[in-house]
């Protein structure tokens, strides 16, 4: 076995994005109000998305475990269904139904990769997470750490994307993009030490893609599907990357693989950036700008929807509980996870 030589590079002395991307990812705090209410309103308009989709044939169907009865009691949980899975295949279901297309994206949709990719992993994780700590006597995470795990994960995301107008910039890299994300983010929810986060990162970059086609409109096709695929495998590096007898510290293998992920992922993301400083690239500036560009309109459409949503996939009794649950922000935001996703487990005939 290689011998571990340090636990992270100081992203400050060099040009490394990935290990900028980890030390953002595990030491960076959220504590800004204004941040934490964009976040929560990103996961409202996700969940309403996401609730709306299990009405829809073409998606429940691909809602589920991996094999026909592959369940995992105390795993993950998919919210508006009854399913516990194992991580990974949880954050593709949970992809699978953020991903469908809407008439209004107003909160998510206009960032280029989409806003909902991160919320895949980050609720299949976190719940994980939750659960887990339960069992072992600890402190599961809260809903807080969802909303900051939002913040970082859309701002990581904002960074690796290829640019807006990048008519060269293939689908792929999206993908690669989304996926660096969902391996990131879901190993600090893990509880990875930074050495383990930057593995996920590493693994995840690494990583080969589906060939997409060049035009793909339909709302449930291939690229609907790979785009989901790819944050289960994010989720998957990142499991990986935290279990029980890996390294919590870089071994030399890893730091060359650094340098390969660096330059799989730094040209684009790295453009005008000062070779000396990535990390400053990283901060609240994506959350931000989505909260300023939205108005009163939007937060009364966003509630709407959501009550909407939620009317159509929980029984009328559990229906009024989420409601008034989600009308609490400073209940919410103290919730633990395991408790929030248990209350949006639905057993009716809705679902499959």
């Amino acid at each position: 076995m290689l011998e571990p030589v340090r636990e992270t590079q100081d992203p400050g002395d060099g040009a490394s994005l990935v290990l900028a991307v980890a030390d953002y990812a595990a030491t960076f705090t959220v504590s800004r109000d204004s941040a934490l209410a964009t976040a929560r309103c990103c996961l409202i308009d996700a969940l309403g998305r996401g609730f709306e989709a299990l009405r829809i044939p073409e998606c429940v169907s691909r809602v589920g475990p991996l094999v026909p009865g592959a369940l995992m009691p105390g795993g993950a949980r998919v919210p508006g269904t009854s399913l516990e899975l194992e991580p990974s295949q949880a954050a593709f279901c949970i992809g699978v139904m953020l991903g469908r297309p809407a008439d209004s994206d107003r909160w998510l949709g206009s960032s280029r990769p989409r806003g909902t990719d991160p919320l895949a992993p980050i609720l299949a994780a976190a719940d994980y997470q939750a659960r887990r700590c339960i069992m072992e006597g600890k402190a599961p995470p809260t809903v807080r750490d969802i909303l900051a795990a939002i913040v970082k994960a859309l701002e990581i995301q904002s960074v690796l994307a290829p640019a807006d107008g990048d008519h060269g910039a293939p689908g792929n890299e999206l993908l690669r993009s989304a996926r660096v994300t969902a391996g990131t983010i879901a190993a600090a929810l893990l509880g990875g030490s930074s050495g383990q986060i930057v593995r996920a990162a590493i693994h995840a970059s690494l990583d080969g893609e589906m060939i997409l086609p060049e035009d793909d409109r339909h709302p449930f096709g291939r690229g609907h599907w790979a785009a989901a695929d790819t944050l289960g495998r994010g989720v998957r590096h990142a499991c990986q990357a935290t279990a029980i007898g890996c390294p919590r510290s870089l071994t030399s293998a890893d730091l060359e693989s650094v340098d390969l992920a660096d330059g799989i992922l730094g040209a684009r993301a790295l453009a005008g950036t000062p070779p000396s400083s990535p990390r400053g690239r990283f901060g609240t500036g994506l959350i931000d700008r989505l909260g300023s560009s939205q108005g009163a309109a939007d937060l009364a459409q966003l509630t709407t929807g959501f009550r909407a949503a939620v009317d159509s996939c929980f029984p009328p009794r559990q229906a009024e509980r989420v409601k008034a649950l989600f009308a609490a922000p400073q209940r919410l935001d103290d919730m633990p996870v395991n408790e929030l996703m248990a209350a949006l487990v639905a057993n009716g005939a809705r679902q499959r």
